[in-house]
């Protein structure tokens, strides 16, 4: 009799091990659908920020009223005033639009490049937008002490920084210093909105500039040449052939390109354990 009840106090202990372990398991699956629920929102945020800097589409275009005039001989000061986004009626419009351009150091082209690439905001521009944006950058020299940017202020310009130190305040309290390579200003072009912060030379200073409305003309040209190739491309896929016009131009509006490498594909055969539930991915892909 000892020995069954051992036995017996041995399969209660199992048992209430095995609810723990359950109660543990729907634990870890809400937090997980938790911890989904903010990845959708993260990625949410994250698709409106690259919207603001993915290039204007067909459809954007025709929702503006205005034409573009690009005055590149216009003083700075006039420039910054500027707020209002380019505008075009369409590719064959906007290719006659002269973008100014300025001349530099091999190193210089490099220097801003990098720059780019290593910014949060502007990383994700494709190669040929962001060499445009270098060639079209102008020189900005400040001497110690001057005041690049006030905070407050209306802002319509970005500077990529070649040599010298800055500080950047906030609330007059200290946020930090910056040095060459480094871009600042960039919501300016990518929101009408004012200086969220203060920034003052340490040194004297030497920057490349570009206004908000020349950028806004490179995310548009490029971005009517990519949404014609996307539309040329849909259109060849049979299965998108009976689609509307309207339906195609929503879809290449949302389309981005991916490169995916054999590697990259033998990756993507998941195993799964028992229990866990794989992500599901709300797109999907067409391969050319």
């Amino acid at each position: 009799m000892g020995t069954l009840r051992d036995l017996q106090y041995a399969l209660q202990e199992k048992i209430e091990e095995l609810r723990q372990r359950d109660a543990l398991i729907d634990e870890l699956e809400l937090e997980l659908d938790q911890k989904d629920e903010l990845i959708q929102r993260l990625q949410n945020e994250l698709d409106k920020y690259r919207s603001v800097i993915r290039p204007a589409t067909a459809q954007q275009v025709q929702a503006q009223q205005q034409n573009l005039v690009l005055q590149p001989d216009q003083q700075r000061s006039k420039r910054q005033a500027i707020s209002a986004e380019p505008t075009a009626c369409d590719i064959i419009t906007l290719s006659h639009v002269t973008l100014p351009f300025y001349p530099k150091s091999p190193e210089s082209k490099e220097l801003i490049k990098d720059a780019i690439l290593d910014n949060d905001f502007m990383k994700n521009l494709e190669l040929s937008q962001i060499q445009e944006i270098v060639d079209c950058m102008y020189p900005v020299d400040h001497g110690k002490d001057s005041c690049i940017i006030k905070e407050g202020d209306v802002g319509s310009l970005v500077f990529v920084m070649e040599e010298g130190k800055v500080e950047v305040t906030k609330e007059e309290m200290k946020l930090c210093t910056m040095g060459p390579g480094k871009v600042f200003g960039e919501l300016a072009i990518l929101y009408n909105c004012t200086r969220t912060a203060t920034v003052r030379t340490l040194t004297h200073v030497k920057l490349w500039a570009i206004d908000r409305q020349c950028f806004q003309t490179i995310m548009m040209r490029t971005g009517l040449i990519k949404h014609a190739e996307y539309m040329d491309f849909l259109k060849s896929v049979p299965t998108f052939q009976t689609l509307p016009e309207e339906t195609l131009s929503k879809l290449a509006d949302v389309m981005e390109e991916v490169r995916v490498s054999p590697c990259q594909r033998h990756r993507s055969r998941h195993r799964h354990l028992p229990g866990h539930r794989p992500r599901v991915r709300q797109c999907f892909h067409v391969m050319s």
